[in-house]
């Protein structure tokens, strides 16, 4: 199950404007709503480049790899912080950024592109189908199958011999 709390606009809201307000610390607001101080922290530094549009709840976005280059670029270049970051281009968590930039330190530009998700496939997931014998047919097209099945295993076999580590 999902233990993350969600706050409503509103909560979200209240909280920031105390904040800016100066009649609350981003810590004392944190510990009061039971969330942790980056959290809150997010939440103004999204207030302040964006208004009240930047604590409204965004569905997650696809992001193309343009724009998570453009992002990371501009963090780079402009010495920013992944909250900043986030917060600038309308992000909703800077664990985002951070994984972006995490894979542009490791593997450049290229490790921005999309990877397909999932498991990889298997070199033997699909099994090949089996010859069938012709139920009626003449004796040399019943050798003829049995020996092309038997091409068929033998190669197969070679094959899982050389494969094994």
């Amino acid at each position: 199950m999902d233990k993350r709390v969600k706050y409503s606009f509103k909560e979200k809201l209240l909280v920031v404007r105390s904040i800016l307000s100066g009649q609350e610390s981003a810590n004392s607001a944190a510990i009061k709503k039971g969330a942790h101080r980056k959290t809150i922290q997010g939440w103004v530094s999204l207030y302040k480049h964006h208004g009240k549009a930047g604590l409204k709840d965004k569905p997650r976005n696809d992001y193309s790899e343009g724009f998570k280059l453009k992002v990371i670029t501009h963090m780079l270049k402009n010495h920013l912080s992944l909250i900043e970051t986030a917060a600038f281009f309308g992000i909703p968590t800077d664990y985002t950024v951070r994984c972006w930039a995490n894979r542009y330190e490791k593997e450049g530009p290229q490790g921005l592109l999309r990877k397909k998700r999932g498991r990889k496939r298997s070199i033997m997931s699909k099994k090949p189908k089996k010859a069938k014998l012709p139920p009626t047919g003449s004796v040399e097209d019943r050798l003829a199958a049995l020996q092309a099945e038997n091409e068929y295993l033998r190669a197969e076999n070679a094959f899982l011999k050389k494969w094994r580590p």
